[in-house]
């Protein structure tokens, strides 16, 4: 997989900053949303569910999880999350640049684990439950990573890099399996997808046909829904739809721009259209969205 094939696709909201690229993000769904599109980043995520269950989409595979389980997302890899059955859900995402414990790859650790596997060269578990052995030491762990940064307490930096490095430790010593992985299979279709998820990011502000996106992969317009509602788990007018949505939310409470002017910005003219999917996916109008986010910030 080509890096240039993704750009566009890639997320890229700041992780952090340039001295501590780390952040912790909380979600509750379905408060104020109940899917989050498909992306990727260089970072990676650690999620600890913390009550609920949803559905977490990760390089092609479907995840239900629950609350307890842990959830290591690597970098580069595609994922996104639904919403289960309108269930109130809470989880909190580690996100953090391997840059941290690899920025001197001389060094030993560096060499003989944190690159082989970034490389692909271990094998991990992509949801790790509280059923599983030595669960509690990696839970602990992350709870560490957690509250380091939150509190933010004197020389919490140094703090949370050690706990990185012991979470790769428990990690390593209990969870990881040093294999090569073989070719996957689902190559192809990862780049399909990315491909036209890249169009997507190019043009969401105009109108998309199916008819254009079919092309852009060189597939038959039936095929092609068949092959996006299979790998996406929604139909292609609902990814666009809730991709649009996440960037209007965004722009509500980040802007003061006008719902009309919103709704225009994303490629939607229809202001009743778009009031509608909104109420649908966040369960009150964009006027709502923005007096309820405002007020709990």
């Amino acid at each position: 997989m080509q890096h240039e094939e993704l750009e566009y696709l890639k997320e890229t909201v700041q992780k952090g900053d340039f001295l501590m690229p780390y952040t912790v993000v909380r979600t509750i769904m379905p408060d104020f949303y109940t899917t989050y599109p498909m992306h990727w980043h260089d970072e990676m995520e650690v999620v600890y569910v913390e009550s609920g269950e949803f559905d977490e989409y990760i390089d092609l595979e479907n995840y239900h999880v629950k609350a307890g389980d842990i959830i290591l997302i690597n970098p580069c890899l595609l994922h996104s999350f639904r919403n289960y059955e309108n269930v109130r859900t809470k989880f909190t995402t580690i996100i953090f640049s391997f840059n941290m414990i690899t920025g001197n790859n001389t060094d030993g650790c560096a060499i003989k684990y944190l690159t082989p596997y970034l490389d692909g060269m271990y094998i991990n578990p992509v949801v790790i439950s509280r059923e599983a052995p030595h669960y509690e030491e990696l839970e602990m762990s992350v709870k560490r990573l957690i509250d380091l940064y939150d509190r933010k307490g004197d020389f919490f930096e140094i703090g949370i890099k050690s706990e990185l490095y012991n979470m790769f430790f428990t990690l390593f010593r209990y969870f990881f399996r040093p294999e090569v992985h073989e070719p996957s299979i689902k190559d192809n279709t990862t780049r399909n997808i990315k491909t036209i998820l890249d169009y997507i990011d190019e043009n969401y502000m105009k109108s998309i046909t199916i008819d254009e996106l079919a092309k852009c992969v060189n597939l038959s317009k039936h095929y092609f829904m068949r092959f996006f509602k299979k790998y996406m788990g929604m139909t292609c007018i609902e990814y666009i739809n809730d991709y649009r949505l996440n960037i209007a939310a965004n722009l509500l409470i980040t802007t003061s721009m006008q719902i009309t002017e919103i709704a225009a910005k994303i490629g939607i003219t229809n202001l009743s259209y778009f009031n509608r999917i909104f109420k649908k996916k966040y369960n009150m109008t964009p006027k709502e969205y923005r007096y309820n986010v405002d007020k709990t910030r």
